[in-house]
């Protein structure tokens, strides 16, 4: 076979994977690792660690008759590639840089004979995010062509490939949230022609930081166009325009601070301010608004908002006033105020371009991992000494300093004069949260359906001279992706498109507070062609047009759906229509918080939070199976063991915290996993893992026998006494991974560590029984730091003690009853996370009923409010109960009736693992009939039946390699059983 290479490149070796309790064969799972000739690339003359860079690389091949064609890429932070103009596909999927993954793509649809052009747009973050740990800007990629003679083709990215700089895609933008990257702010004019130069190459394959690198465990996320189902109004509001950013000012205070500093945790300081001089001609009121700031006007703070200020020269000082917290940026601004009747000047400089000075106190700037939660502070000198010190240094300043000699004698040293490029982000969220609707745009819009559909028709919008005009669409559902819309106007339109999950029925709107939930596209003049590069979600869509002169037309604006390729095998319907649109949400829940990982929700955080995978998996297996997306969650949060003392709770993340319980319930996972698949190499690959991370919990168990740390002590949005180093859910979800070990360890014949693990464990539950309290019939939520015992108590120590069996026997009607019903002043479960454990010891108790009536209890309220996925939190829950019911309207920790439904109602359920024994025992429960099916290890099984004269049919259809039975419960008393056709005794 004669070889033709693109490019001659060496062979180069690769990292090789880490030995030890993170070791786990990939062999049948994904494409067998090999060395890659690829280098390294970014554009020459950057800076690699700078902030929110976007680049496009290219490079042209000419190929012979290619019919086959495989490329593997991957990118430091996000890569999005074309071939021959056709979009391929967007990754790298999440990964610790330690065990970086690349794509393995079948690119043969997109090659053609003669020349061909592979495009990426790649983008670097900069910046800490809980998705992953960006160390460097970089880009690498291989492309391997076989034509139909056989000869073979390689592409490999190095210096000859050729790489421009895309500033259309603005740098200085705010995050989107703790959470995420660097808002989208997209400037059509800015592009141009690019500059294109030969790349330079920044590490060999396996030199970077990115190390043992390994092809994606997962398959690539689908991209399916979601066309708006429903045009709900235009309205013109009054908002701030293009031109507001003169008067918003955001400091990305936490990255001036610490430059270079890759993290996002909440004990990194932000302290520091900036200092200008406002003129003014005439008397003039200001209005002041500040987040996370605090401010000053010759010595006087605002007062309600608003300041008065008399003709002349005034000393504008603002602080940082919140040292730590995750709001890694502060603004202050003026509203309400004609811009032409102020000029700001730099107190320093009147010369410079940047109207304001910054101040630095580099003695404050301290950073720290959140592995201490924020009220243990105050025990660590450096972090209380430093933001005691801040405060007391800028409360003085703020008394002392008042005019400009003032601010020469005191604050002249600290100012720096920064471009105001680096000083100040763009930030337009807030123009959207506090616009005001001043009348009806209906007469504004022709065909407002039109850009709803796939035709030649267009949607036209005329300017208001009243303010913007808004455009508001229904998704019908929420779903999750990417915006597109093609759009024909002026040059410098603003788009905003914004989304939203809940609109109250009284028209408010519930803003996503936290989380900058859209998009601005600066248009150039004609024809505007668009497809964001962030996956965002939302039902609502505001489509703001800023800046208007003329007529404006949309055509093609849809969401392209972006999640996990699910496969739905489960199915499940009932008499009670209820039910089945319970069912119903709860399965498009999942698919919604189905990526490269399990995450907690589409929209506020798209986070691989562990407990939450936890949940989501186990609710996945019977609806979608993919095992593969739970095994690689599993080794995520194995491969965290390598940086904290037990596993880690969100994972890989910039943000270092830990929260015990999901360390707990990740151990839990790996036998969940187990128990579905039968797959015993992967569980004999984690039991060291599982050991490692009780090794390391052990290590926090005090002289009372209980697990105590000064972590995030979490479990349920609900008013658990958990601000505590001790408190008692943690010890009982230690239990749960104890016995998860054990029964790993029984499973793969390894009973090295049953003694010690049978030790912990007894020692664990003697801690936890010692603080019954016969009186209040319950435990305890926590002992509290100063040693008292907490007079707080909560079903979940209840319920968690039946589900791990370590509740005293004569103590099993408290504890029944503080699940059934729990006692006045008794925290209750607030979300429908916590509820999944409920539901679990219910039934453990016989009490299968009353899951199904809990079911009816919480989630009827989401079903009466029009959701179309499940909540974070009941209504009573902690995040619920104000103006709207909740935070995130879409939270699959939530889809618990996916497990339970088939279990109880259909009566399926696996009693050893991979379902190779299956017993059916349906309790109609006052239902006639229901069906369904449910995905195992061995295939679909499927089941109906029907209730009618006192007969209840039962049918079911399961693999050969089930054995199934049938077994009465006490629900069928009196009531005749025909089972596939034989009556049952």
């Amino acid at each position: 076979m004669r070889v033709r290479t693109a490019v001659l490149v060496g062979v180069l070796t690769v990292t090789a994977m880490i030995a030890g309790v993170f070791s786990l064969a990939r062999a049948g799972e994904t494409p067998a690792r090999e060395p890659f000739s690829a280098q390294w690339i970014w554009i020459d003359g950057q800076d690699l660690t700078a902030y929110n860079q976007t680049v496009e690389a290219r490079k042209q091949v000419g190929l012979r008759r290619p019919v086959k064609g495989r490329l593997r890429i991957t990118a430091d932070s996000f890569y999005r590639l074309f071939i021959n103009g056709r979009w391929v596909n967007d990754g790298p999927c999440r990964a610790w840089p330690e065990h970086y993954q690349y794509d393995v793509l079948d690119v043969s649809p997109y090659l053609h004979d003669g020349e061909n052009t592979v495009r990426v747009i790649a983008r670097y973050f900069g910046v800490g995010d809980f998705h992953r740990v960006p160390k460097q800007a970089g880009l690498l990629a291989e492309l391997d062509v076989t034509g139909a003679d056989g000869d073979t083709t390689k592409v490999v990215t190095d210096g000859s490939w050729q790489i421009a700089d895309r500033p259309s895609w603005v740098r200085n933008t705010p995050k989107v949230s703790v959470q995420m990257e660097p808002e989208e702010l997209f400037d059509a004019a800015r592009d141009g022609t690019l500059n294109y130069r030969k790349a330079r190459v920044v590490a060999e394959a396996d030199r970077g930081p990115w190390k043992d690198l390994n092809p994606r465990d997962c398959p690539p996320l689908t991209r399916n166009p979601f066309a708006p189902r429903a045009f709900l109004g235009a309205k013109v509001v009054k908002a701030f325009g293009l031109d507001a950013d003169g008067l918003n000012f955001c400091l990305p205070a936490a990255r001036l601070v610490h430059p270079g500093l890759i993290e996002a945790n909440g004990n990194t300081s932000a302290g520091c301010g900036m200092a200008t001089l406002l003129e003014n001609r005439a008397d003039l009121e200001l209005g002041v608004q500040t987040e996370g700031m605090a401010v000053t006007f010759d010595g006087q703070r605002p007062q309600n908002g608003r300041v008065r200020l008399a003709p002349g020269r005034h000393l504008v000082l603002a602080f940082v006033q919140t040292f730590f917290g995750h709001e890694k940026e502060k603004s202050l601004r003026f509203v309400d105020v004609d811009a032409s009747k102020i000029t700001l000047v730099n107190p320093v400089d009147p010369g410079q371009p940047n109207h304001w000075c910054f101040l630095r106190f580099p003695e404050y700037a301290v950073a720290a991992s959140d592995l201490l939660w924020g009220p243990y502070i105050a025990g660590d000198p450096k972090l209380a000494s430093a933001r005691d010190g801040y405060s007391k240094t800028t409360g003085e300043l703020f008394a002392t300093v008042k005019t400009l000699d003032d601010f020469k004698a005191r604050l002249a040293s600290r100012a720096e004069c920064l471009p105001p490029e680096a000083m100040f982000v763009h930030d337009w969220h807030w123009q959207f949260i506090q616009r005001k609707v001043v009348a009806d745009a209906s007469d504004l819009v022709t065909d407002p359906a039109a850009l709803m559909h796939e035709s030649p028709s267009v949607t036209t919008v005329r300017p208001s001279p009243k303010g913007d005009v808004e455009l508001l669409y229904d998704l019908g559902e929420q779903n999750v992706g990417y915006y597109q819309f093609d759009l024909i106007a002026d040059a410098l339109v603003g788009v905003d498109i914004f989304g939203l999950e809940y609109i109250a029925p009284d028209g408010r709107l519930q803003h996503t507070y936290g989380n900058r939930n859209g998009l601005r596209y600066i248009t150039k003049e004609g024809v505007n062609r668009f497809t964001s590069l962030k996956r965002r979600s939302g039902r609502y869509l505001f489509i703001t047009l800023r800046n208007q002169k003329s007529p404006v037309s949309i055509r093609n604006l849809r969401l392209i759906e972006s999640t996990y390729p699910v496969n739905r095998i489960g199915s499940f319907a009932c008499s009670d229509a209820r039910l089945e649109r319970i069912w119903e949400i709860s399965t498009r829940t999942l698919k919604l918080c189905m990526e490269d990982t399990f995450t907690d929700c589409p929209l506020y955080e798209q986070t691989h939070w562990v407990g939450d995978a936890r949940n989501e998996s186990l609710l996945a297996y019977p609806v979608y199976g993919s095992t593969d997306l739970a095994r690689r969650c599993i080794r995520i949060t194995a491969e965290s063991l390598e940086h904290y003392p037990i596993a880690g709770c969100q994972t890989p993340s910039g943000w270092d915290v830990l929260i015990p319980a999901w360390s707990f319930l990740w151990g839990m996972s790996v036998w969940d996993y187990y128990w579905y698949t039968g797959d015993l190499d992967t569980l004999r690959a984690f039991r060291p893992a599982m050991i490692r991370n009780l090794e390391g919990a052990e290590k926090l168990i005090n002289d009372r026998d209980l697990f105590s740390a000064p972590y995030w002590n979490f479990f349920d949005w609900t008013a658990i006494d958990s601000g505590q180093r001790v408190v008692l859910h943690n010890s009982l979800f230690f239990v749960g991974a104890i016995d998860a070990a054990l029964k790993a360890g029984d499973a793969v014949g390894d009973h090295s560590r049953d003694a010690w693990l049978k030790g912990l464990r007894q020692r664990l539950v003697g801690g936890i029984n010692r603080l019954w309290d016969a009186k209040k019939g319950a435990y305890p939520d926590a002992i509290r730091d100063d040693g008292s015992v907490s007079p707080s108590t909560s079903q979940h120590t209840s319920f968690l003690a039946v589900l791990f069996d370590v509740l005293d026997p004569k103590n099993t009607a408290a504890a029944k009853r503080n699940l059934l019903n729990p006692p006045a002043g008794m925290v209750k479960v607030g979300s429908p996370f916590a509820a999944l454990y409920l539901y679990d010891a219910l039934e453990k108790l016989g009490q299968d009923d009353a899951v199904v009536q809990e079911i009816y209890r919480n989630y009827m309220p989401m079903i009466d409010a029009g959701a179309t996925t499940v909540w974070e939190s009941f209504a009573s829950g902690t995040t619920g109960g104000g103006q709207f019911p909740t935070r995130s309207h879409c939270h699959a920790w939530s889809s618990a009736p996916n497990y339970f439904l088939p279990r109880i109602v259909l009566g399926l359920r696996a009693v050893e693992p991979a379902a190779r024994k299956v017993v059916i025992s349906p309790r109609p429960a006052g239902l006639t009939w229901a069906r369904g099916t449910v995905a195992t290890a061995q295939g679909p099984i499927t089941a109906w039946w029907e209730l009618k004269d006192k007969t209840l049919t039962v049918n079911c259809v399961a693999p050969a390699g089930v054995q199934l039975s049938f077994a009465r419960n006490e629900n069928l008393a009196g009531i005749r059983v025909v089972f596939n056709g034989k009556p049952v005794d």
